[in-house]
C-alpha cells in the first residue's frame, strides 16, 4: 500500500510509526524545512527556542507506553516545574500535580526517528490533490495525485493522509464529500514573541499561566532543560530569555501588527505580570495563523472516506493538545489499514 502523508507533525509521525510497521510504503509532504509542526523549535539568539508547544501531558494508555519509551531513549524528559498563575495583578503558585513533558534540547526531538526511512519532501507545499479512478490501483478504486506549488506531480497513491490544520485541508479537498465535515475554525492564531534581556530580572518563576490581560503563556525559556547554547552553559549571569504566547482573541485582533509593535507589547505584558522593568536587547516575533483550540467549536473526530481512502488527523479532531495529535495519527493509519484488509492483498 503506497500513502502520501501531508504534513510533518505530531499526527504525521505517529501514522508513519503505524504504516512503517505494517510494511507500507510511505511519502511525507512538508513546506517546512524540518519535521515538528507546532512541536518545531528552531535555533535563535542564545539557545533553541521552542516557538509553539510549550511541553505536552500524556492520559491515554497508549499514548503515555510511547511517552515512556521516548524517554527511555533520551528523546522526551519530565519538565520539572512550578507553574505560577498570574490573575488579577497578583502572582501565585499553582497547586495542580500536572506531569509535564518536553523534548529533549527541542521539542520535535522525538518525533525525528518516525521519519526515518521514509520518502520526505521538505520544503514542498502541496496545494493540488487529484483522485483519479481507475483499476490499477491496489484498491481498484482509484489512485491519487499530488502537486506542489513548485510545479512538481507526484502520483500512484493508493491514499493520502492529511495532517495540515482545517482551513488548509479545506482548501485542499474543495468539492469532495468529506470536506463538508472539517470544522474550518477549530484552531485560533497565537502570536509568539521570545525577549531576550540585557540584565537578569532576579524572579524566581519559570512558568505562568496567564489568566487576564494580552498574554496567555510565560515562560524563561533559558531555564527549560537543554534550551540553553552550550557557549553559555557555564556563564554566570547568561542572558534571560523569555517566551510569550498572546491569547487567541488579543492574536486575532492584532493579526496583521508589525513585529515591532507586536514586541513592544509583549515587552510591556512581561513588565505588567513581572511587576519589574525590564531592558530587551533582542527579540524575536511568530505568528502562528493556526495554532489553539478553539473550545467554542466541538470535535469533529478523525474524518475518513473509506471510497476515495482519504482521512484527516490533526490535533483539532479530537480538541487540542499533542497527546490528541499523536492519538488521531494512530486513528487515521488504523483506518487506512482497515480498508487495505477489507479489499484483500494488494496486486
Amino acid at each position: 500500500m503506497n500513502i502520501a502523508i501531508i504534513g510533518a507533525g505530531v499526527s504525521a509521525a505517529a501514522a508513519v510509526s503505524v504504516l512503517k510497521q505494517r510494511g507500507c510504503q510511505v511519502s511525507v509532504f512538508e513546506k517546512s524545512r524540518g519535521p515538528g509542526g507546532r512541536m518545531s523549535s528552531k535555533r535563535a539568539l542564545a539557545g533553541s527556542l521552542d516557538l509553539g508547544a510549550q511541553y505536552f501531558t500524556a492520559r491515554d494508555v497508549g499514548f503515555m507506553a510511547q511517552v515512556e519509551l521516548w524517554c527511555s531513549q533520551g528523546l522526551a524528559q519530565i519538565w520539572s516545574m512550578q507553574p505560577w498563575v498570574s490573575e488579577h495583578g497578583v502572582l501565585s503558585r499553582s497547586d495542580d500535580q500536572q506531569t509535564r513533558y518536553i523534548g529533549t534540547s527541542t521539542m520535535h526531538q522525538m518525533l525525528v526517528p518516525a521519519f526515518g526511512g521514509v520518502d520526505i519532501h521538505y520544503q514542498c507545499k502541496i496545494n493540488e490533490l487529484s483522485f483519479i479512478t481507475s483499476n490499477v490501483s491496489s484498491h481498484s478504486h482509484g489512485q491519487w495525485q499530488l502537486c506542489s506549488e513548485q510545479g512538481e506531480c507526484y502520483g500512484g497513491f493508493d491514499a493520502v493522509l492529511l495532517t495540515c490544520p482545517p482551513e488548509q485541508s479545506f482548501q485542499l479537498l474543495i468539492g469532495a464529500p468529506i470536506c463538508t465535515q472539517i470544522p474550518r475554525q477549530s484552531l485560533m492564531p497565537c502570536w509568539a514573541v521570545l525577549l531576550e534581556l540585557a540584565t537578569p530580572t532576579h524572579v524566581s518563576m519559570d512558568a505562568i499561566f496567564v489568566k487576564d490581560g494580552a498574554a496567555s503563556w510565560i515562560t524563561r525559556q533559558s531555564t527549560k532543560p537543554g534550551r540553553q547554547s552550550a557557549r553559555l552553559r557555564d556563564v554566570p549571569e547568561a542572558p534571560e530569555q523569555w517566551l510569550l504566547h498572546f491569547s487567541a482573541d488579543f492574536s486575532a485582533q492584532e493579526l496583521e501588527a508589525s513585529a515591532e509593535l507586536i514586541t513592544e507589547l509583549a515587552a510591556a505584558e512581561l513588565v505588567r505580570v513581572l511587576g519589574r522593568t525590564v531592558d530587551v536587547a533582542a527579540a524575536l516575533c511568530h505568528r502562528w495563523l493556526y495554532a489553539s483550540y478553539n473550545p467554542a467549536i466541538a470535535p469533529c473526530g478523525v474524518l475518513y472516506d473509506a471510497k476515495m481512502q482519504l482521512a484527516i488527523a490533526g490535533d483539532w479532531t479530537l480538541g487540542g493538545r499533542v497527546e490528541n495529535a499523536w492519538i488521531s495519527g494512530v486513528t487515521a493509519a488504523e483506518q487506512l489499514l482497515s480498508a487495505q484488509h477489507k479489499s484483500g492483498p494488494q496486486r
